[in-house]
């Protein structure tokens, strides 16, 4: 799939754009997104991220350490109540990316991707 790289990334970050919303030389594709997490001051980093990579690059953001360590989500001016380290990453993709899971055999959607394992083992699994 072909990505328009017209975001204007020139490796700073004061050099990105910070009205995402209204700017219509960004752009996101199912499979990328704009990294809204704030950086300070309210400033989004702004990179274009594969969702893919998208637990690698929030680690780059600190959000690092053990599972249960307490994390606030700085996504967009997300509100939500701290939460577990190793909730974060589901937390941006199910709200704020809202990264959706399709089955290959009936084309059903799934925000998780253990959800998804689970309908194909309920749904297409065929026992003899």
């Amino acid at each position: 799939m072909s990505l328009d790289h017209s975001l204007p990334v020139q490796g700073h970050l004061f050099d990105i754009p910070t009205d995402f919303h209204n700017d219509p030389t960004v752009h996101a594709s199912p499979d990328h997104t704009i990294c809204l997490w704030d950086v300070g001051g309210g400033i989004p980093c702004g990179v274009c991220i594969n969702v893919l990579d998208l637990s690698k690059h929030v680690r780059m953001h600190g959000v690092k350490g053990p599972g249960d360590l307490e994390i606030q989500c700085t996504w967009d001016g997300c509100a939500r109540s701290p939460m577990k380290r190793e909730s974060i990453v589901r937390h941006i993709e199910e709200v704020h990316v809202q990264v959706k899971y399709r089955c290959s055999q009936c084309w059903a959607s799934f925000s998780r991707k253990h959800t998804l394992r689970s309908h194909i083992f309920k749904a297409h699994s065929h026992v003899s």
